[in-house]
Parts: structure tokens; C-alpha cells; sequence
């Protein structure tokens, strides 16, 4: 799949930074108002949605943007939460698209930026795709916050014989190929490297999100997708999510891991189409007990 879209987005100023963003919309009319926004994972870009962009964007509006101090968006040296809600509500904004026409399409990170946003705002629905309600500091997160870039770059950003065990238990199924983890890493190893450490950071200044506080506030549609055997957002997280969205469907995809959106690309955007068309016909998410 190509990631020529990457190349066609352009800047958008929004409080006092540039994001870099594809909006479907500057090439296309679409009928529907129905927009679909791809918030990318830590520390992703928006060309991690390679498999979704093209494939939606051919039926909906679509908004893909790198997030503050991700891909070639501006890159301040920190940033928490209410900097991302905030950019995100100056996007829409900016860009003329109202919540209640907003899916938001969240990937680890961005499933929590997506449900943070949607706390404060009543969106037309949720994706939540490997999200989580607390951030986890590990062993390499003190690494990284502690050392220099040129010891931990190296060892974590290239493909080494660590990497290529540590990141096929931690990113995929075991019943995944290994060149799918090739294959995000060929579209990503440059910008890993060129990342400044201070991006790499950010974690540290939301350490006391805790969306398990608020989660019962969000009154929007959700559907919530874990793969099967995602080691960083488990299935039991994804149940938890669930269980706190008053409105709410969960699915969970066989055979996948964290990397959802490119080992099981085909079904995953199948499930979300599902989705967004029951949200156009005014059908709940799911009904609760």
C-alpha cells in the first residue's frame, strides 16, 4: 500500500505550532459530513495508517495529521495531554469540521488522546484500537529519559538482534509473519533515528492520566478493537475500556497484536466501516445491561 498521501498534506497553524496534515478533502467532495480523524500511536507518524487512509478516504472525509512533536510537525521540547486535546480541538476547528460529524480513530496513544478529547466534546464516535487508561513506565522509558540519545537509539531504534526479539513479542501476534515488523520498520526507521530525544520524552509529563476517572463521562459511540495477543494494550484493557464506555461495543481481533492496523488491515477496516455506517444510521454502539 503507498503512502503517497504523506506527501500531499500540508501545514496547519494551531496555538502557536505547525501541524503537518492530510485532509482528504482538499482533493475530493464528498457528500456525507462524516469525517474520519487518524490519531497516529507514541512515537508514530500519520503514514502508520498507510492500510486505513487510502481505503476510507475513497467513501469518507479523512483528517490523518502528525501529532505535536511527531513526523514533520513542530516539535516543542514538551508537551502533555491538554497540548494534544488542545491541537486536536483547534484542527477541527480550523478545518471546519464539527464534533458531531467527527469520528475520532485512535491508535494506542491516539486511542487515548481520542478518548481524552471526547470527555470534553460530544464527537459522533470512538475508535479505540489497542488504547489504554494509564501510561506504563518500562525499563527502556528510564532509559530513554535518563541517557544520552546516542546510547539508546541505536539499541532501540534499529533492527538489531534485540529489537528483533524484544519487538516481535511486544508488537505482534505470534502467529504474525515477521516481515510485517520489516515492513513498519522500513517505513519508520529513518524518522525513529532523526527524532529528537525530546519527543521520546513526552511520557514523562502524562504520568497521571488516568481515563479510568472519567471514562463513564464519554457519552460518545465507541467501538473498542484489541488484538488478540497485543502485549502493550492487553485484551483485559481493552474489557476494562469497554466496561467503562457507556456505549460501547467491543471486538477483538484474532491472531493480531499491537500493530493491528497492519497485520490485519483487511478486517480492521472492515469492522470500523461497519461501525461508522451503523453510527450514520443512528444505531448504538451496543447496548448495556
Amino acid at each position: 500500500m503507498s503512502l503517497e498521501f504523506c506527501e500531499k498534506g500540508r501545514f496547519v497553524h494551531v496555538g502557536g505550532i505547525k501541524l503537518y496534515v492530510y485532509d482528504s478533502a482538499d482533493y475530493r467532495s464528498y457528500e456525507s459530513p462524516t469525517t474520519l480523524v487518524f490519531l497516529h500511536g507514541y512515537p508514530g507518524q500519520m503514514g502508520n495508517w498507510k492500510y486505513q487512509v487510502p481505503f476510507f478516504e475513497e467513501r469518507y472525509r479523512v483528517i490523518a495529521y502528525d501529532q505535536r512533536g511527531f513526523g514533520r510537525s513542530d516539535k516543542p521540547k514538551v508537551a502533555n495531554m491538554e497540548d494534544f486535546t488542545g491541537d486536536l480541538e483547534a484542527l477541527l476547528r480550523e478545518l471546519g469540521v464539527r464534533d458531531e460529524d467527527a469520528v475520532l480513530v485512535g491508535h494506542s496513544f491516539g486511542g487515548m488522546v481520542a478518548q481524552a478529547y471526547a470527555r470534553d466534546h460530544r464527537v459522533m464516535g470512538l475508535v479505540l484500537m489497542g488504547s489504554l487508561t494509564r501510561f506504563r513506565r518500562d525499563v527502556d522509558d528510564y532509559i530513554i529519559s535518563y541517557l544520552p540519545a546516542a546510547f539508546w537509539k541505536p539499541l532501540f531504534f534499529t533492527m538489531n538482534p534485540l529489537t528483533r526479539q524484544l519487538y516481535r513479542k511486544v508488537y505482534l501476534s505470534p502467529e504474525s509473519p515477521f516481515s510485517v515488523l520489516e515492513e513498519f520498520y522500513e517505513d519508520n526507521k529513518d524518522y525513529l533515528l532523526e527524532l529528537p530525544a525530546s519527543s521520546y520524552r513526552y511520557k514523562k509529563h502524562m504520568l497521571d492520566y488516568d481515563a479510568t476517572r472519567w471514562l463513564s463521562e464519554v457519552k460518545s459511540p465507541a467501538l473498542v478493537i484489541a488484538g488478540e495477543h497485543d502485549y502493550i494494550a492487553p485484551v483485559e484493557e481493552a474489557e476494562k475500556i469497554h466496561s467503562l464506555l457507556p456505549n460501547s461495543r467491543l471486538v477483538v481481533i484474532k491472531r493480531a497484536g499491537h500493530l493491528v492496523l497492519y497485520e490485519k488491515y483487511d478486517e480492521l477496516n472492515k469492522t470500523i466501516l461497519d461501525f461508522v455506517q451503523q453510527l450514520e444510521r443512528g444505531a448504538p454502539a451496543q447496548a448495556k445491561a
